[in-house]
C-alpha cells in the first residue's frame, strides 16, 4: 500500500428531506446564491419551489441560473461566470448531477479569477481562489458532490477537459434518494454504469491492488450489478436507489483508493463529443470491449475480475472463465436497455483515423507494447485482429493507459464481424 493524505471536508447529509437543510447551511456564506439547475424536472416536481423558499426564508437573494445540459459547455460556463460577478454571489447551489455541479465549479472558479477558463482546464493557468459550492443531488453517478474533480467541453474545438481543483470541492452535499425516483429509466442505467466504472478502473490499477482496496471495488460494482435491476423495476424504491447513491459517492472520492486506470474514461470522453453518446453508455460499450483485448495479455487478471464481481465459476480455461464473464457483463448492459456495441447505439459510419487522432493529440501515432507508433499499419493490424471468436454486435474502440505499467496512452480499433 503506498503512502496517502485522505481528507473528506464535504458535510453530507443522506437520507430523507435532506434538502430541507439548505437554507440553514447556505447562509453562513453570504447573502447572495445562485441556484443552478439543468431541466424543468425540479420544477414540476416542486423542488426548485422548495428550495428558493428555504434559501429567501433564511434572509438568501437568490439568482436561478438554469438550462444546464448534459456535457458542461464552456460558453454556459462563461455565462454563468459573468452573472455570478454581476450579482456579487457568494454561494453557488448545484441542484442536480455531475453536469450541473460541474458546471457550477467551472463558475466557482471563473468569478474568482480573470483568465480564461479554458486556460484553467487545458492546464496553462492555475488559481488560489473558487467560491464555494453546495449541492443539493438528484443524479447519483458522478461523486461530484464529494470531489474536487469537473469536466467542460470546448463549443467551438468539441475538446473536453477534466481538471482536479481541490477549491472546487463542494462543501456541503445533501443526498435525498426520493430526488432520483423521477429519473427515466435509460439515465438511471446510464449513470449506474458511471458508478460501476470508477470502481472498475481503480481495480484494474496494477500499482495500487491490494486485498481491502480489490474488495472494495468488487462490493460497488456488486452493489450495481444487485441494484440497478430492482431501481428500473421499482424506481421509488428507497433502498435500491439509496444503495446507488452512496455507492456512486464511495466509488469516485477516493474512499475506494487513490489513482486508477481511466484509459476507458479518457475515450469516453471523445464519444461523449465526438458520437454524442450519453456518458454511461459510452463506457459500458468500452468496459467491456477494453476486457476483450485486454484478455490475452492479462488473462488471469480478467479471469479473476469475472470470478469475484460476476461471480462467473471457474472453468478449467481462464480464458473461458473470463469470456464468460464478459458475456455476463455485456447481459447485464443489455437487460439495463443500454448498448454494448457502436452498431447497437446506432452509429456504424465512425471514423477510425479521426477518432484516434482525438484521442491521442500529442502522440504521432498507435502503440501498443514497446512498439514505435505507425498510425496507417497500427490501424491495419487493429481492423484485422480478432481476440475473441466474431460475434453478433461490430464495433469497440479501446484506449488502456497505465495499465501493464505503460506510461503511455494505447488506443486500440476493435471491428468485430456483424
Amino acid at each position: 500500500m503506498k503512502n496517502f493524505t485522505f481528507s473528506f471536508p464535504t458535510q453530507v447529509i443522506f437520507g430523507r428531506d435532506a434538502e430541507t437543510h439548505a437554507g440553514a447551511l447556505s447562509a453562513p456564506f453570504g447573502p447572495n446564491v445562485m441556484l443552478l439547475y439543468g431541466s424543468d424536472r425540479i420544477r414540476r416536481s416542486g423542488l426548485l419551489g422548495r428550495l428558493t423558499a428555504d434559501l429567501e426564508a433564511h434572509g438568501l437573494t437568490v439568482t436561478l441560473f438554469g438550462g444546464i445540459q448534459e456535457n458542461p459547455a464552456l460558453s454556459t460556463a462563461e455565462e454563468g461566470r459573468r452573472l455570478a460577478k454581476e450579482k456579487k454571489i457568494t454561494l453557488l447551489l448545484a441542484v442536480g448531477g455531475g453536469s450541473v455541479i460541474d458546471t457550477a465549479k467551472a463558475i466557482s472558479l471563473g468569478a474568482k479569477n480573470s483568465v480564461p477558463l479554458w486556460e484553467l482546464y487545458s492546464g496553462k493557468a492555475q488559481t488560489q481562489r473558487a467560491l464555494p459550492i453546495g449541492v443539493v443531488l438528484t443524479t447519483a453517478a458522478t461523486a461530484s458532490e464529494a470531489n474536487g474533480v469537473s469536466v467542460l467541453c470546448h463549443d467551438v474545438l468539441h475538446e473536453k477537459a477534466a481538471l482536479d481543483e481541490p477549491l472546487t470541492r463542494p462543501r456541503f452535499a445533501l443526498m435525498n434518494p426520493v430526488l432520483t425516483y423521477t429519473l427515466p429509466p435509460r439515465q438511471t442505467a446510464s449513470c449506474a454504469v458511471d458508478i460501476f466504472s470508477h470502481a472498475f478502473e481503480r481495480y484494474f490499477h496494477k500499482g495500487q491492488q491490494g486485498t481491502l482496496r480489490s474488495q472494495m471495488c468488487a462490493a460497488v460494482m456488486r452493489t450495481v450489478i444487485t441494484e440497478l435491476p430492482r431501481a428500473l423495476a421499482h424506481p421509488d424504491s428507497y433502498d435500491a436507489r439509496s444503495q446507488l447513491m452512496w455507492a456512486s459517492t464511495v466509488a469516485h472520492s477516493n474512499m475506494l483508493g487513490f489513482e486508477g486506470d481511466f484509459a476507458c474514461h479518457a475515450l469516453s470522453h471523445v464519444f461523449t463529443t465526438e458520437l454524442g453518446l450519453p456518458h454511461g453508455a459510452a463506457l459500458g460499450i468500452l468496459m467491456t470491449a477494453w476486457c476483450k483485448y485486454m484478455l490475452t495479455d492479462e488473462t488471469e487478471a480478467i479471469a479473476d475480475f469475472c470470478t469475484l464481481v460476476w461471480q462467473v465459476p471457474s472453468c478449467p480455461s481462464q480464458i473461458q472463465t473470463a469470456q464468460n464473464g464478459i458475456s455476463a457483463f455485456q447481459d447485464f448492459l443489455c437487460s439495463s436497455g443500454l448498448p454494448v456495441t457502436l452498431r447497437e447505439a446506432g452509429l456504424c459510419d465512425v471514423s477510425i483515423e479521426h477518432l484516434a487522432r482525438l484521442a491521442l493529440p500529442d502522440m504521432a501515432g498507435i502503440r501498443r507494447g514497446s512498439q514505435p507508433p505507425t498510425v496507417g499499419p497500427g490501424i491495419a493490424v487493429a481492423k484485422q485482429k480478432c481476440l475473441l471468436p466474431p460475434c453478433n454486435g461490430c464495433v469497440a474502440i479501446l484506449l488502456s493507459r497505465a495499465f501493464l505499467s505503460c506510461n503511455f496512452i494505447l488506443f486500440y480499433w476493435h471491428q468485430l464481424c456483424s
